[in-house]
């Protein structure tokens, strides 16, 4: 039987925006002075997604793969401009290494999910294609942000340990390692202890959105599970990557630290 899924009014959304009044209320009662703050930051988030619904509807419908790559890339290209900004590290090409590592890994990992895992014969199909690689993408970014300057952190404040480990014949890969791997494990260990609480802690946004519009909720955690296990892939791919090239501009041709 086909549920049929309750629309939401103009009007009814409008009045739910009256829920804010309670963060006005106590933004008010304990002087936090962050009136502009929340109405900048809902006005924003308003106006963005509502844009973003049209286009994507006008995606849905012409439903075309040129068209859908390069939303795509653009999406991506943004997530890397946050992640640079976010972590103020500056090496040679990294735009275009952050840009590439992320885009490289969410399409492989979508195109798979959307293949063998769904089982799509067009795995560039909008409605699917889309949502998937943005939650990649916004999973990875966020992973990839920590990683990146976590590493760039450490090798920092142990630079007299990494420079006395080079004089005693260590290669500058042998030099890091240990940091690199503290960098690793802080990028997963967010997404980790998500992941461990999904179910009976919190139910994922992409599995209550099924469930709302009316899907079976035992295929609604087949979706979810599958995507948990995507994500978690695309990060580990799009850090390794990342720190990987990363290293490699912590040190110059003579195996010497130039940061």
């Amino acid at each position: 039987m086909q549920v049929q899924v309750e629309t939401i009014s103009l009007l009814q959304l409008i009045i739910s925006y009256l829920m804010l009044s309670v963060a006005f209320f106590v933004n008010y009662t304990e002087k936090l002075k962050l009136t502009k703050d929340i109405v900048f930051s809902f006005a924003r988030m308003s106006i963005q997604l509502l844009l973003i619904g049209y286009i994507l509807k006008f995606i849905f419908q012409i439903n075309n793969v040129a068209l859908i790559v390069i939303y795509y890339a653009v999406m991506v290209m943004f997530a890397a401009n946050i992640i640079k900004e976010r972590t103020k590290v500056k090496f040679t090409h990294a735009n275009i290494i952050i840009f590439g590592a992320i885009f490289i890994t969410g399409l492989v990992v979508t195109l798979f999910m959307a293949i063998v895992s769904i089982g799509l014969k067009n795995p560039f199909e909008a409605r699917y294609f889309i949502p998937l690689a943005g939650m990649i993408v916004g999973n990875s970014m966020n992973s990839t942000t920590i990683a990146v300057e976590r590493f760039f952190s450490e090798v920092q404040q142990n630079r007299s340990y990494i420079e006395e480990l080079l004089s005693l014949g260590a290669t500058p890969k042998e030099a890091v390692i240990e940091l690199k791997q503290k960098a690793f494990r802080s990028s997963l260990a967010p997404q980790l202890a998500s992941v461990s609480a999904m179910g009976i802690v919190s139910l994922p946004g992409m599995m209550t959105g099924q469930i709302l519009s009316g899907i079976n909720p035992i295929e609604a955690v087949k979706y979810q599970m599958i995507i948990l296990v995507a994500i978690n892939t695309a990060i580990c791919l799009s850090v390794y990557i990342l720190l990987y090239f990363e290293q490699k501009k912590f040190f110059n041709a003579f195996a010497q630290l130039n940061i």
